[in-house]
């Protein structure tokens, strides 16, 4: 009886984690498809929304440049095509400044970022946001061209399990 009742937990839990990873595959094609302004990559069941270099914000900004604004709608109807979401927005920056000035920054760009999913109507309840200031580099702060890199926000798509 014991032994049979394992069987069917273990069953169910891989027949409920394989429900959620074909769902998060399908919202990796489906944003792949819709941003092409963005690298987005997969990772087990979370899916990651970069976009490039520079597209977001100028040096010392947190307000969304608006030539990014027709990719940010189409970015919002694919996560609105998949409701049973959530999205961290984590905001990040460049070593010019200090610590505190720069922790605030990322919050002021991750908040940004939220603000404008939230514009294009992606529900606020689903989005959480962080700001990590110059910590996790994606390039040498040495540079400017490095410093651009550095300064942005990464769109954690994470698949909401109470679904």
């Amino acid at each position: 009886m014991i032994r049979n009742c394992m069987v069917l937990a273990l069953a169910s839990l891989f027949l409920f984690s394989c429900k959620h990873s074909a769902y998060m595959r399908k919202t990796y094609v489906d944003l792949k498809k819709s941003v092409n302004e963005a690298e987005v990559s997969i990772l087990n069941d979370t899916v990651k929304v970069v976009f490039g270099n520079n597209v977001l914000f100028d040096f010392g900004s947190a307000r969304i440049k608006a030539e990014v604004f027709p990719a940010f709608k189409r970015f919002s109807d694919a996560l609105n095509k998949h409701p049973e979401t959530e999205i961290l927005v984590c905001g990040y920056t460049d070593t010019v400044g200090g610590e505190g000035t720069n922790i605030n920054l990322s919050q002021k760009r991750a908040d940004s970022a939220k603000a404008m999913l939230v514009y294009n109507n992606v529900d606020d309840r689903r989005i959480f946001t962080w700001g990590l200031g110059f910590k996790n580099p994606v390039a040498s702060n040495t540079t400017e061209e490095g410093r651009q890199q550095n300064r942005r926000v990464e769109f954690v798509i994470l698949h909401n399990y109470k679904n």
